[in-house]
């Protein structure tokens, strides 16, 4: 195993997970350091656990499934982009109704994601590293699972950092987060299903 070209590989399959692990720490700005490791290590579970269900399936499945992948993940992630930007105008809504009929300042909420959709956003960032695991499935096993946990071990890690970077900017833009946060969702969708047919 070229273990310059597995780090490059991981680095490469994080980055999904780390933009939408800085999106959640911009969201929920006032996230306890727990949920942030909880975060980080559904993401690298799931981008260790994927390819290694990829290659026991191997190439058994591939056939099936390969092309609907890029669109499992669009609309899991389309569907958190629309719930974050909708719920964010439901909001803005009912503060501007008390404001006006109380004409007090509102104090914004701060937001919370639940377990749900950290466990879709784990899913929709890494069931595309299925096709990693197609990739492998002709190579041994150890050196196959040595690739997937250190994917594992590296998506946990920048996926931690950049949820505790997204929560350190995430109270200056206390008011437009759940807009960024669903922009970005939305514009991974798109990109998933680009990448397939390009």
């Amino acid at each position: 195993m070229d273990i310059l070209q597995t780090l490059i590989l991981s680095v490469t399959m994080a980055v999904d997970c780390m933009c939408l692990g800085a999106s959640d720490g911009i969201l929920e700005n006032k996230m306890k350091i727990s949920k942030m490791i909880i975060i980080a290590l559904v993401f690298g579970v799931m981008q260790g656990l994927m390819p290694t269900i990829g290659f026991f399936l191997g190439y058994l499945i591939k056939d099936y499934i390969s092309s609907f992948i890029p669109w499992i993940a669009f609309t899991i992630l389309m569907f958190l982009g629309l719930k974050s930007i909708i719920e964010a105008i439901i909001d803005i809504k009912k503060e501007n109704k008390i404001k006006n009929d109380t004409g007090n300042d509102i104090v914004i909420e701060n937001k919370t994601l639940k377990p749900g959709e950290i466990f879709l956003q784990g899913v929709a960032t890494s069931i595309d590293a299925l096709t990693i695991g197609f990739i492998y499935a002709d190579k041994s096993i150890d050196s196959s699972l040595l690739t997937f946990l250190i994917i594992g071990v590296v998506t946990f890690a920048l996926s931690f950092l950049t949820t505790f970077l997204g929560k350190k900017i995430g109270s200056k833009l206390q008011k437009i987060a759940p807009f960024i946060a669903g922009a970005v969702f939305i514009c991974m969708a798109i990109k998933f299903v680009i990448e397939a047919y390009i």
